[in-house]
This record gives C-alpha cells, structure tokens and sequence, in this order.
C-alpha cells in the first residue's frame, strides 16, 4: 500500500522541497542564468527503479543506492527526504530485497561488479529498472538550488527535458517559482515522468 505523506500541515519537516516542471522552459531558463551566483554542468548515468508506490523515488548512481521519499506537501511542492543507502538493513521496503538482489554491497568489499549484468539477473517482481543517462545545468539563487536536465531514456527515443527548483525555505521557492512564470505548471518528480513515458 502507497504511503500518504503529510499535506499543508503546519508542523515542520527535514527534507527538501522540490517543485519539478517538463519541457524546455526556455525563457524559464534564461531567468535562472541571469539570476544565479553559481553555474555548472554535468553528466551521468542513473538507473531508476519504478515500484508501485510514487511516494519512493530511487535510483542507483555508481553502484550506490539512493532512496527518496515523500514525507509532505505544501503550496505546489513535494519535500522529499533523500538518503544514500550503504547497505540491505537502512533501505526501506522493496529496495532493502533490491540492495540484496543487486548485491550492491560487492564493491564496498573491493569484488568485481558489473551492475548492468546484476540488474539483468533481477526477479520479474523487482522494482522495474530503467537506464537513463543525464546532462544537467545547474544554478544557484541564494539559498535554492535549480537545475536544467535532459534525460535520455536508453533503449529508446525518448528525450526528456526538465526544469527544477528545490530548497529548505519554502517562501523563497514560491517566489522564485513566480519570477520564472511556473506557478501554473505541474509539479511532476522524476521517476513519475519517467514511468509515463515508458
């Protein structure tokens, strides 16, 4: 059964608050650059794994498990708590099986590990791994973070280009998501939109 986080409450929450729109988002964009302090590119691979509960976001980055999950909502944007998982008994439910299946303790102990063959030898009831490789300009505004990524989906065609705002202070992420004209958009995270697409 899905959990259901927290919404609009008053009480406050560790996390992150994240508000994730699709699309190029050009003028969007251009705002971000002319605003931010800091500015960096980067790439990599991820492997998303696609469960039956979208309040669990998780992926495995270098052979290194990443947990996200949903714990509130409030004015449009989802706080997520993110936690690299090092081994099967911190990981929650079914990624704890997952670390197991995948082994991914084996390179923590210094053994060869190919992960995209661990990944093949997964059980059908596995969460549903999905191979993306990212190419992501990220910003800085102050305190918030902001990234502009396309995500290729391999063993696809599918491109996928998102726009992201994310930061501890809610109030200064509203008005941002105002000053760059988002306020209207959906707020879709990254395994949802991933999942959609396939």
């Amino acid at each position: 059964m899905a959990k259901t986080p927290a919404k609009n409450t008053t009480e406050s929450v560790d996390g992150r608050y994240e508000f994730r729109v699709w699309g190029e988002h050009k003028k969007a964009c251009r705002k971000l650059s002319k605003l931010a302090t800091e500015e960096s590119t980067e790439k990599f691979d991820d492997c998303y794994f696609l469960s039956d509960d979208p309040s669990l976001n998780a992926k495995v980055r270098d052979d290194s498990l990443k947990v996200k999950e949903l714990v509130d909502t409030r004015k449009g944007f989802e706080c997520w708590v993110s936690t690299w998982h090092e081994s099967a008994d911190d990981a929650p439910s079914p990624y704890d099986e997952l670390f197991d299946e995948l082994r991914l303790d084996r390179p923590a102990r210094g053994k060869r590990y190919n992960f995209p063959k661990a990944v093949k030898k997964l059980d059908e009831d596995a969460p549903r791994p999905v191979f993306v490789t990212k190419r992501r300009r990220r910003y800085r505004v102050g305190g918030i973070r902001a990234e502009s990524t396309e995500i290729r989906i391999k063993g696809t065609c599918e491109r996928l280009h998102t726009l992201a705002i994310e930061g501890e202070d809610l109030e200064s992420l509203v008005a941002l998501r105002k000053e760059l004209g988002l306020k209207k958009q959906d707020n879709v995270p990254v395994h949802r939109a991933i999942e959609a697409e396939l």
